[in-house]
This record gives C-alpha cells, sequence and structure tokens, in this order.
C-alpha cells in the first residue's frame, strides 16, 4: 500500500471496542503502534491517562487512533476512516451507505450488548444474571436473524470477494466470536447461513484469528470476567 505517516491506536490491552480496528489494520498490512494501556486493579491510574490528551484524545476517552495529524477517538468515525484510507474507493452511494449500517449494526447490537452482559451486574448492582442473559439472548438471536436476512438480500458474501476487507467486515466478524466467547457457543449461527458462511470465509479471518491466538485477551476490562462468564454460562445451561 502507499506509504502512509504514523499511526497509533491507543486502548486497553483487551478486545473492547477496538480489537477490530487491530484486526483491520493488520489484515491491510499496516503498519502502526499498537499501545495496549494496562490499568492498576484499582483503575486509580486511568485519571492520569484520561487527562492526557496525547493518550486519550480529544473526547479524552478510548480508543483513540492518530494517523498521521488526524485524531479519532469514537468508534464509528474510526472505522469510517478507515474504509476512506483502506477500503473499496468504486463503492456507489448504496454500498457505501450499506457498510455503515452494517457496521453499526454490528457494533452497538451485538458487540456492545455482549460487553454490557459481561458488566452487567456491576453497572447495574443486585442485577439478576441469568434473567438478565436470557433477555440479552434473545435479542441478539432477534438481530442476528436480520442480520442474516438483509447480508443474503446485499448478496454480501458474493462481493465480499471482489473487493477489500473493509470496516464492516471486521467489526461484524470480531462481534460474531464475540457472541460466541460470551455465549459459550449457546447462540448457534447452523440456521443463518448467511452470517455462518461469513464467519468462515469472510477473507479477512485466517488474519482476525491469527491476532487473537497471537495474544490471548479478556473481551472486557471487568475484574473477574472469567468468573462472570462461568456464571453467565451457568445460567444458559440451565435455561436449556
Amino acid at each position: 500500500m502507499p506509504d502512509t505517516p504514523a499511526i497509533t491506536l491507543h486502548y486497553f490491552d483487551l478486545r473492547g471496542r477496538a480489537q477490530f480496528i487491530r484486526a483491520l489494520l493488520a489484515h491491510h498490512q499496516v503498519p502502526f503502534t499498537d499501545d495496549r494501556i494496562k490499568l492498576a486493579k484499582d483503575n486509580s491510574n486511568w485519571p492520569i491517562i484520561r487527562n492526557d490528551r496525547n493518550i486519550s484524545g480529544d473526547f479524552q476517552k478510548l480508543p483513540f487512533l492518530q494517523w498521521g495529524d488526524m485524531r479519532l477517538n469514537e468508534v464509528l468515525v474510526i472505522l469510517e476512516y478507515l474504509d476512506t484510507r483502506l477500503g473499496d474507493s468504486d463503492l456507489d452511494e448504496t454500498a457505501w451507505f450499506r457498510h455503515r449500517q452494517l457496521a453499526s449494526s454490528a457494533f452497538l447490537d451485538l458487540l456492545v450488548s455482549c460487553i454490557n452482559l459481561i458488566w452487567c451486574d456491576i453497572f447495574h448492582p443486585g442485577a439478576n444474571v441469568p434473567a438478565t442473559t436470557a433477555i440479552f439472548k434473545k435479542r441478539i438471536e432477534m438481530h442476528l436473524e436480520t442480520l442474516n436476512t438483509t447480508m443474503a438480500e446485499w448478496e454480501w458474501n458474493r462481493t465480499m470477494m471482489d473487493r477489500p476487507v473493509m470496516a464492516a467486515d471486521s467489526v461484524l466478524w470480531e462481534s460474531l466470536d464475540a457472541i460466541r466467547y460470551t455465549f459459550d457457543e449457546q447462540i448457534s449461527f447452523d440456521e443463518l447461513p448467511a452470517l455462518d458462511q461469513f464467519y468462515d470465509e469472510c477473507p479477512g479471518a485466517s488474519t482476525f484469528k491469527q491476532l487473537l491466538n497471537k495474544k490471548p485477551q479478556t473481551l472486557t476490562g471487568r475484574p473477574g470476567e472469567a468468573e462472570a462468564l462461568l456464571i453467565i454460562h451457568e445460567s444458559l445451561v440451565e435455561d436449556n
């Protein structure tokens, strides 16, 4: 690819809201500094990090992407910017907005839902985790059915073979993998053929998997994520 300026991605040392950004850059072989920020167990160093706008950006939040002189905080804006740099410049207006919609839905309806479920008893003290898990599972399954239908209508899996891997591909693959991780594969893609095929055949999938295998990490920064997931997984077994 053409020469690029200095690029740095600032984010915590976890998957969270930035793994798909790392994955997209890695797939396109874009050299970048992966600034993985470690928080103290009591988060006592976060105010220092947040107040350093060279790390947290103009909105003082993470992820923060520096691409030369460009400074970007908001996830969906970062994804759109990366598509202008790395994506298919020949997309027509309809296709462009389909990409934007799919990236938004995968991030907000799927990935953020997984993150919020893992954090639910901390965000909402006294929350009934099994009941909350059942609600989130039902809502995610509904979103997956809709996405499956839409992707089939858009012929997404066919057209993705004829263009570069783009932001919607990266964030959707990460979201599907996060669903498997969060719900212990109790949400199946077997009856969702468009999504099932996408997860296996997305041209970026091998890079995305290699990146996760190279540096396994938690999905969230929640203290005791493994224990929280155990409660979620046990509730899924009991519900079945």
